[in-house]
Protein backbone atom coordinates (compact mmCIF):
# COMPACT_ATOMS: atom_id res chain seq x y z
CA UNK A 1 0.00 0.00 0.00
CA UNK A 2 1.53 3.43 -1.32
CA UNK A 3 0.93 6.47 1.18
CA UNK A 4 -1.05 8.05 -1.63
CA UNK A 5 -3.69 5.00 -0.59
CA UNK A 6 -4.52 5.12 2.33
CA UNK A 7 -7.59 4.26 3.57
CA UNK A 8 -8.89 4.75 7.22
CA UNK A 9 -12.07 3.81 8.56
CA UNK A 10 -14.64 6.47 9.44
CA UNK A 11 -14.54 5.71 12.97
CA UNK A 12 -10.94 7.06 12.66
CA UNK A 13 -11.21 9.74 10.48
CA UNK A 14 -13.94 11.20 13.10
CA UNK A 15 -11.44 10.81 15.64
CA UNK A 16 -8.89 12.96 14.23
CA UNK A 17 -11.11 15.86 12.92
CA UNK A 18 -13.75 16.07 16.18
CA UNK A 19 -12.42 19.56 16.75
CA UNK A 20 -11.64 20.57 13.47
CA UNK A 21 -15.10 19.93 11.26
CA UNK A 22 -19.09 19.23 12.72
CA UNK A 23 -21.55 18.02 10.38
CA UNK A 24 -25.15 18.84 10.74
CA UNK A 25 -28.01 17.66 8.40
CA UNK A 26 -25.33 17.50 5.52
CA UNK A 27 -23.46 20.70 5.87
CA UNK A 28 -20.36 21.20 7.13
CA UNK A 29 -19.21 24.17 9.25
CA UNK A 30 -16.40 24.94 12.16
CA UNK A 31 -17.23 23.61 15.40
CA UNK A 32 -19.64 25.46 17.63
CA UNK A 33 -18.08 28.45 19.73
CA UNK A 34 -20.00 30.20 22.46
CA UNK A 35 -20.73 33.96 20.76
CA UNK A 36 -18.98 36.54 22.55
CA UNK A 37 -21.65 39.41 24.34
CA UNK A 38 -21.90 42.70 22.04
CA UNK A 39 -23.99 45.25 21.55
CA UNK A 40 -25.26 45.55 18.01
CA UNK A 41 -25.41 43.45 14.96
CA UNK A 42 -22.13 44.40 12.95
CA UNK A 43 -23.96 44.72 9.99
CA UNK A 44 -21.03 46.59 8.58
CA UNK A 45 -17.78 44.96 10.35
CA UNK A 46 -17.30 47.79 12.14
CA UNK A 47 -16.26 47.09 15.94
CA UNK A 48 -15.94 49.16 18.62
CA UNK A 49 -13.86 48.65 21.97
CA UNK A 50 -14.38 50.35 25.26
CA UNK A 51 -13.58 50.23 28.67
CA UNK A 52 -16.03 50.39 31.60
CA UNK A 53 -15.62 47.69 34.60
CA UNK A 54 -19.47 49.33 36.21
CA UNK A 55 -21.86 48.73 32.66
CA UNK A 56 -22.06 45.94 30.23
CA UNK A 57 -21.51 48.23 27.50
CA UNK A 58 -21.71 51.86 27.47
CA UNK A 59 -23.18 54.33 30.16
CA UNK A 60 -26.16 55.71 28.58
CA UNK A 61 -24.80 59.17 28.20
CA UNK A 62 -21.97 57.71 26.17
CA UNK A 63 -24.54 55.12 24.42
CA UNK A 64 -26.13 58.82 23.07
CA UNK A 65 -23.18 60.35 22.19
CA UNK A 66 -22.07 57.97 20.08
CA UNK A 67 -25.24 57.02 18.46
CA UNK A 68 -25.00 60.58 17.07
CA UNK A 69 -21.55 60.29 15.90
CA UNK A 70 -22.87 57.11 13.86
CA UNK A 71 -25.92 58.68 12.35
CA UNK A 72 -23.64 61.31 11.33
CA UNK A 73 -21.48 58.75 9.21
CA UNK A 74 -24.84 57.80 8.41
CA UNK A 75 -24.54 54.49 10.53
CA UNK A 76 -26.46 52.76 13.38
CA UNK A 77 -25.65 50.38 16.37
CA UNK A 78 -27.00 47.54 13.91
CA UNK A 79 -23.69 48.61 11.78
CA UNK A 80 -21.67 48.10 14.45
CA UNK A 81 -20.54 45.73 17.32
CA UNK A 82 -19.39 47.53 20.36
CA UNK A 83 -17.91 45.31 22.96
CA UNK A 84 -16.70 46.08 25.90
CA UNK A 85 -12.90 44.90 26.52
CA UNK A 86 -13.57 44.65 30.51
CA UNK A 87 -15.84 41.63 29.71
CA UNK A 88 -13.63 39.76 27.75
CA UNK A 89 -10.84 37.72 27.34
CA UNK A 90 -7.94 39.54 25.27
CA UNK A 91 -7.76 36.19 23.17
CA UNK A 92 -11.66 36.06 22.28
CA UNK A 93 -11.47 39.86 21.23
CA UNK A 94 -8.51 39.09 18.60
CA UNK A 95 -10.98 35.96 17.09
CA UNK A 96 -13.76 38.48 17.06
CA UNK A 97 -11.40 41.12 15.76
CA UNK A 98 -10.08 38.88 12.90
CA UNK A 99 -13.23 36.78 11.73
CA UNK A 100 -16.21 40.19 11.90
CA UNK A 101 -14.09 43.35 11.29
CA UNK A 102 -12.97 45.58 8.72
CA UNK A 103 -12.83 48.34 10.76
CA UNK A 104 -12.15 48.72 14.20
CA UNK A 105 -12.39 51.88 16.90
CA UNK A 106 -10.82 52.11 20.12
CA UNK A 107 -12.13 54.53 22.39
CA UNK A 108 -9.90 54.61 25.89
CA UNK A 109 -8.18 51.68 24.80
CA UNK A 110 -4.26 52.00 23.50
CA UNK A 111 -3.51 49.78 20.82
CA UNK A 112 -1.03 47.77 22.75
CA UNK A 113 -3.59 47.04 25.44
CA UNK A 114 -5.85 44.65 22.92
CA UNK A 115 -2.65 42.86 21.78
CA UNK A 116 -1.96 44.70 18.70
CA UNK A 117 1.54 44.63 18.22
CA UNK A 118 1.79 48.28 17.29
CA UNK A 119 0.68 51.86 18.75
CA UNK A 120 -0.14 54.71 17.00
CA UNK A 121 -1.20 58.08 18.16
CA UNK A 122 -5.02 59.25 18.70
CA UNK A 123 -7.16 60.09 15.91
CA UNK A 124 -4.65 58.37 13.60
CA UNK A 125 -5.86 55.99 10.91
CA UNK A 126 -3.99 52.85 10.83
CA UNK A 127 -3.81 50.11 8.40
CA UNK A 128 -2.67 47.12 10.12
CA UNK A 129 -3.79 42.84 9.06
CA UNK A 130 -6.41 43.97 6.11
CA UNK A 131 -8.20 46.25 8.71
CA UNK A 132 -8.49 50.10 9.72
CA UNK A 133 -7.80 51.01 13.17
CA UNK A 134 -9.16 54.57 14.97
CA UNK A 135 -7.62 54.87 18.12
CA UNK A 136 -9.28 57.96 20.64
CA UNK A 137 -9.65 59.19 23.63
CA UNK A 138 -12.77 57.87 25.81
CA UNK A 139 -15.70 58.95 24.95
CA UNK A 140 -16.67 60.95 27.67
CA UNK A 141 -13.55 62.89 27.26
CA UNK A 142 -14.69 63.73 23.87
CA UNK A 143 -17.76 64.34 24.38
CA UNK A 144 -16.90 67.24 26.76
CA UNK A 145 -14.27 68.78 24.39
CA UNK A 146 -14.92 70.79 21.16
CA UNK A 147 -11.27 69.67 20.12
CA UNK A 148 -11.62 66.28 20.67
CA UNK A 149 -14.89 66.29 18.95
CA UNK A 150 -13.66 68.04 15.42
CA UNK A 151 -10.13 65.73 15.39
CA UNK A 152 -12.79 62.57 15.75
CA UNK A 153 -14.91 63.55 13.05
CA UNK A 154 -12.04 64.43 11.25
CA UNK A 155 -10.72 60.89 11.39
CA UNK A 156 -14.42 59.68 10.73
CA UNK A 157 -14.87 61.41 7.62
CA UNK A 158 -11.49 59.82 6.05
CA UNK A 159 -12.78 56.31 7.89
CA UNK A 160 -15.80 56.33 5.92
CA UNK A 161 -15.39 58.56 3.33
CA UNK A 162 -18.07 61.06 3.88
Amino acid sequence: MSLNNIQLKSSMLADLYKNSLVETSGTISAPQTKPLKCLGNNQKNIIVIVSHDSVPFLPDGELNFLSNVLAACKLSIADIAIVNNSNIKESDLQTMINTEANKVLLFGIEPLAIGLPINFPAFQLQPFNSRTYLYAPELSQIESDKGLKARLWTSLKTMFEI
